[in-house]
């Protein structure tokens, strides 16, 4: 389990993963069925959320793929999905396209079930698909709403970039879903608040549902405008402004039992070496070297105990060295200079680069975390 998510499947090479909320959310669901009994309609309904929730993801992810540009995975949470795209130098109609091709789908399913169920007798069948056509009316036209991080808020901010640049663009996007979370709150007050007959605890659940919505909603939002501000304000630093020296190259024949005499010199626990023109970090140490048990595996090389790690030009952008960090959900790259390892970038030292260039007021060192962790 990686990021609170653990991996489900693969489909079309994407790997999809159930957040931790998620798995929380079907074990009760899966309670609730049998302790009231054993009435799994909940359990049901999170299930087929689940399979159009994929399948609305998946529309994201393809589109991405055919336009030249990878997906990282598929993470599902309670509240919907998201599929982790490398948006970097991405055009804006690109990103129309792919934030569109979710709701659409979405769309074009609840019309094929909904006339599905119009034809279908009446029965268990016509049942889900009736199910089915609200479930992908609501995931559709919800996430056509113009607010971050949902689908409508990228379409909105692609379709402002037409006339302005990317920073401009996405503080008057993020502006316009604050007004439209706004809205959302005070409809839903309104709405409920004049029907008729409604009980206090129904009214005060449905407006606490709405209002952590909002507030999840909100969060994705400001962490557009932060990414924005810390792509604005370091445009003009490159991968070489914020390399850091700490670190240890090595073979990658040496001996675990000789890493820990490097340790001693050099003061540091990153260790990296370079094969077949890839780096690798020795990501696993032993705890206890003095341990019988650690005996054996003394004797073996780092390469038994290291994995890959993503590597940048050192001429690079330090923005888009930001965003393949995030990416690549890595604390550690390797900065090259050609055949060569020129150093690396640490997470808590970008960090610290790039809170120097981002004004107090704007947020400073905070703007920087959600890009860099």
């Amino acid at each position: 389990m990686a990021n609170g998510a653990v991996s489900l499947i693969r489909v079309f090479g994407i790997d999809i993963q159930l957040h931790w909320t998620f798995v929380l959310l079907l074990l009760i669901s899966l309670y609730l069925g049998i302790v009231s009994n054993f009435n799994f309609f909940l359990f049901f309904f999170i299930v087929l959320l689940f399979a159009m929730v994929v399948i609305h993801e998946l529309a994201h992810s393809i589109t991405s793929i055919k336009s030249g540009f990878p997906v990282k995975k598929i993470i599902l949470i309670p509240l919907g999905g998201a599929s982790i795209i490398d948006l970097d130098s991405m055009k804006p109609e690109t990103q129309f396209r792919i934030a569109l091709a979710g709701p659409l789908m979405s769309i074009v399913l609840a019309m094929l079930f909904g006339t599905a169920s119009v034809y279908m007798p009446a029965g268990f069948l016509s049942l889900m698909f009736q199910l089915l056509f609200l479930l992908n009316i609501i995931l559709g036209v919800f996430n056509l709403l113009p607010a971050f991080p949902l689908d409508g808020g990228r379409v909105l901010k692609s379709y402002l970039e037409r006339k302005r640049d990317s920073f401009s663009a996405t503080k008057l996007a993020v502006k316009i879903s604050n007004v439209i979370l706004a809205l959302f709150i005070i409809g839903t007050i309104f709405y409920y608040g004049l029907i008729p007959g409604i009980s206090i605890s129904y009214f005060s659940f449905v407006v606490l549902f709405d209002f952590v919505v909002v507030l999840f909603l909100y969060g994705g939002a400001q962490s557009e405008l932060q990414a924005a501000y810390v792509e604005k304000y370091t445009s003009t630093l490159r991968v070489s402004d914020a390399i850091s020296k700490n670190y240890i190259t090595a073979k990658h024949s040496t001996k675990m039992r000789d890493l820990y005499e490097l340790f001693l010199k050099k003061g540091t626990h990153i260790v990296i070496y370079r094969k077949n023109g890839k780096v690798f970090l020795v990501s696993k140490l032993i705890m206890n070297p003095s341990a019988k048990n650690a005996e054996s595996m003394l004797d073996k090389s780092i390469e038994d105990f290291s994995t890959e790690i993503p590597a940048i030009s050192k001429g690079e952008k330090l923005s888009r060295a930001i965003s393949k960090m995030r990416f690549e959900e890595a604390n550690i790259v390797a900065v090259v200079d050609g055949p060569k390892i020129a150093g690396i970038l640490y997470g808590p030292h970008v960090e610290s680069v790039v809170a120097l260039h981002i004004p107090k007021n704007l947020g400073g060192r905070a703007a920087v975390k959600d890009k860099s962790n």
